[in-house]
Parts: structure tokens; C-alpha cells; sequence
């Protein structure tokens, strides 16, 4: 967790992980703003910004939806990043919940790793249903770590209740030291691209390339800044 010295408010950074069509836009979204938003694909990491009022006082969230490029890559860089790590599977994909326990078995390996978290999306499709509960409950309780059934499109408390809960357990963490920070990486794309930042309430979310995002991979793979969003 990290204090911004302009304001003293303090900042929780998270990051959103899972394979793709399991909802992870979506459930950024319903959360920063209430709205389902329903499916869409991007090939960027986008960087949602938002100030949120809890009962302590005030708290800047900086949240990475992660975009993962298949199954076998683990986004270190941006676990590295994060405070907290939401990781998210669909009931109705078996393949999408061996990437979530594969996620949870990296993060375990890991020194200093971001408090977790893991969500069961799309429980509004029981009768799809691939993965049981007490399957996920059985693989959050392996870890020692928090557990809950949502559906973005049904708007489920529980989603509210597991951000707020990681928020709560970041900021009462000690302040975390990184190798880069996205804040500048993204000031940098703002001041440089014909692209803006899209108003989500009083927050913003930014779309982001791979390459320009994390300066490691800059090196590896220079492409042209792209991002296609609707929210």
C-alpha cells in the first residue's frame, strides 16, 4: 500500500487476473460504477483510477484489469505491482478455474506477494455450471485465503464485500516497494497520445499496450499504442 505525498491519501493498487470470457471487465466495472457492462476482448491491460470513501476516510484505487495472453503466462510484472490480487475463474469453465489454481499456486511462490482473493463469476448460469462451489471454497481454503460466488449481471453484494475486504487488508499492510510504477508509465502515454482517458464517475480508466506499460517489455516488443473500449 502506498500514501501519495500530494494529498496524503493513501493508495491500494490491485490487480485483476483470470483467463479470457470469465468477466473480468465486467466486475471492474459493476464495482466502480454499479453498470454491467457485459463481455468484450481487449488485447491492453487496462488502468482504472478511483477515489473511494470507506469508513476509515478516503482511498485512491488503482485497479489493472490484466490481459492475459494465454494460458501459460503469469503477468508477473503486474502481480509484482499490485498490493492485492483478485483472482477470477467462470462457473461454467473448468479451464478458466485450473488457470485461477495454476495463478494461486504462482502467487504462493512468490516473496512478499499481494494479499488474494478468489471469485467464482457467472453464478447466474447455474445450469452451466462446470465448476462446483465447494470446489472453489476447497482451492481459496488450500491458500488461506478469501472465497465468494458472484454474478456481475445480477449485480451480487458479495462483490462489493471482496473488494472492500481486500481494500481493508491492503491499506493495514506495509507500504510496498516496486521496481516501476504504472502512475508515471500511464502520465507519460497521456502526454504522448491522441487517446484520452475515459470518465468512469469521479475516477478514469486508461487502455494501455503491453509494451508501453512495463518498461521491461518495451525492449522485447515495440507496438504501435492500441486500445478499443466501450463501456
Amino acid at each position: 500500500m502506498k500514501t501519495e505525498d500530494k494529498n496524503n491519501v493513501p493508495r491500494v493498487r490491485i490487480a485483476v487476473l483470470g483467463n479470457i470470457n470469465v468477466g473480468k471487465s465486467a466486475l471492474t466495472v459493476r464495482y466502480l460504477t454499479r453498470r454491467f457492462i457485459g463481455e468484450y476482448r481487449s488485447n491492453t491491460d487496462l488502468l482504472y483510477r478511483q477515489t473511494i470513501s470507506l469508513d476509515s476516510g478516503l482511498l485512491d484505487v488503482e485497479i489493472v484489469d490484466i490481459s492475459v495472453e494465454g494460458e501459460a503466462d503469469f503477468p508477473l510484472e503486474q502481480i509484482q505491482w499490485a498490493d492485492a490480487c483478485l483472482i477470477v475463474y467462470s462457473i461454467t469453465d473448468k479451464s478458466s478455474f485450473d488457470y485461477a489454481s495454476k495463478s494461486l499456486a504462482e502467487l504462493k511462490a512468490l516473496q512478499n506477494a499481494p494479499f488474494a482473493y478468489l471469485i467464482g463469476n457467472k453464478a447466474d448460469l447455474d445450469h452451466l455450471r462446470a465448476v462446483s462451489e465447494s470446489e472453489g471454497a476447497k482451492l481459496a481454503a488450500s491458500y488461506g485465503i478469501g472465497f465468494c460466488e458472484v454474478s456481475v449481471a445480477e449485480n451480487s453484494p458479495a462483490l462489493y464485500k471482496a473488494f472492500e475486504r481486500i481494500l481493508i487488508e491492503s491499506r493495514a499492510r506495509p507500504v510496498k516497494q516496486r521496481k516501476f510504477s504504472v502512475s508515471k508509465m500511464i502520465g507519460t502515454l497521456i502526454g504522448s497520445s491522441a487517446s484520452k482517458p475515459i470518465q468512469i464517475t469521479q475516477g478514469t480508466v486508461v487502455p494501455c499496450h503491453k509494451g508501453d506499460l512495463h518498461k521491461s517489455r518495451v525492449l522485447k516488443r515495440r507496438q504501435a499504442f492500441a486500445a478499443t473500449i466501450s463501456l
